[in-house]
């Protein structure tokens, strides 16, 4: 752990002489240190060695912690929150820059407040001047709570073209993180929210810094008080449907839509018209043909009743004007169902080309 005017500590545990380097260990306290540095740290083009400055001799089995690096660094003392990481509780940790002028090695940092054990972390390799945040414990004292509300879905955009309707609808999603500052101490805490490349942030407040996976937004919180800070993203989905496979209600969803243009209000609803015409043709059509059927059914009771009674009965009289009867109603029946044929590849053609010179938004 560090602050602005802490001292950043490296030991080389020296095990024996090896050509190979020095394991090391890292410690980093708030507070000062009167160690001197046993080593001094050159660069190898893009490698880099801590030379010890003083030969050391060491009994056999046995060891000596040799300090490397005793200088001031950068750190301030933060809050860090990512909701998978714990749901309700951040970590307390540094944003630590190495402003030690040297390479520091990768491993485990042991954190100290004042002369008291804080927690652990744990670095990978930092160049000069490189920032790192750094978790050694969980903030007990402070607590987060994230609500999400309800999506947003707003009609921005529609377009018809060679009769497939475009429409572009904007999804608007918030959360809120609400922090509870619970300690005797301010908190800066850093509220990671994911970052999702097919979103946009619209959000007043910026974040501090945003990575590869995360969005970081810093919230100051005086002790015993509640903050908060809503994050709103928004992103424009794009959906397309074909009009002449679409039922009249959804175009007409389109058409009572604001966004939606005079001119394209009124290509939808001449469409409709021209739609509607033909559906009407087609039902009267399906009626005249299930007419049909039911006739031809009949004829079949009808021929079968005319074989099995004598003709000298008054049934076979009745059943023959029937039959009659019957006959001109599919005479009537059959033309109809051709006319209606004929008419239903007429409006079929102008529909079809009415939409395919559509092209209003």
């Amino acid at each position: 752990m560090a602050k602005a005017d802490g001292k950043l500590g490296f030991g080389g545990e020296v095990k024996e002489k090896r050509a190979a380097g020095w394991d090391m260990e890292k410690d980093l306290k708030l507070g000062g240190s009167g160690v001197k540095d046993a080593a001094t740290a050159s660069q190898l083009g893009d490698f880099f060695q801590y030379v010890i400055d003083n030969p050391v001799s060491l009994a056999r089995q046995k060891s000596a912690l040799l300090p490397i690096v005793n200088k001031e660094v950068q750190g301030d003392r933060v809050s860090i929150y990512n909701q998978t990481t714990h749901p309700k509780f951040p970590l307390l940790g540094l944003r630590f820059k190495n402003t030690s002028g040297l390479h520091l090695m990768q491993g485990p940092i042991t954190v100290f407040e004042g002369a008291s054990y804080a927690g652990d972390a744990r670095i990978l390799d930092l160049q000069p001047n490189e920032e790192r945040l750094l978790a050694y414990a969980v903030d007990l004292g402070t607590e987060v709570n994230p609500v999400v509300d309800n999506p947003k879905h707003t009609l921005t955009k529609v377009k018809v073209v060679r009769g497939i309707l475009y429409s572009t609808t904007r999804v608007v999603e918030s959360k809120t993180y609400q922090v509870t500052n619970r300690s005797e101490t301010d908190r800066v805490v850093l509220l990671e929210h994911p970052f999702r490349g097919d979103f946009n942030l619209t959000s007043t407040e910026k974040p501090k810094e945003t990575t590869r996976d995360v969005h970081r937004f810093e919230l100051k919180v005086a002790p015993g008080k509640t903050a908060s800070r809503t994050v709103v993203e928004e992103k424009d989905l794009g959906s397309q449907i074909v009009l002449s496979n679409t039922d009249d209600n959804t175009i007409r969803h389109f058409i009572n839509q604001t966004v939606a243009s005079v001119k394209a209000k009124e290509m939808l609803t001449k469409a409709i018209e021209l739609k509607g015409k033909r559906d009407v043709n087609r039902q009267e059509m399906a009626n005249a043909q299930q007419q049909l059927g039911d006739l031809e059914r009949d004829q079949e009771r009808l021929r079968k009743n005319l074989k099995e009674t004598p003709p000298t009965a008054n049934a076979y009289k009745t059943y023959l004007a029937k039959l009659d009867e019957q006959e001109a109603e599919i005479t009537r029946l059959t033309k109809d169902i051709k006319e209606k044929r004929i008419l239903d590849l007429q409006q079929t053609k102008d529909f079809d080309n009415f939409l395919a010179n559509l092209d209003v938004e």
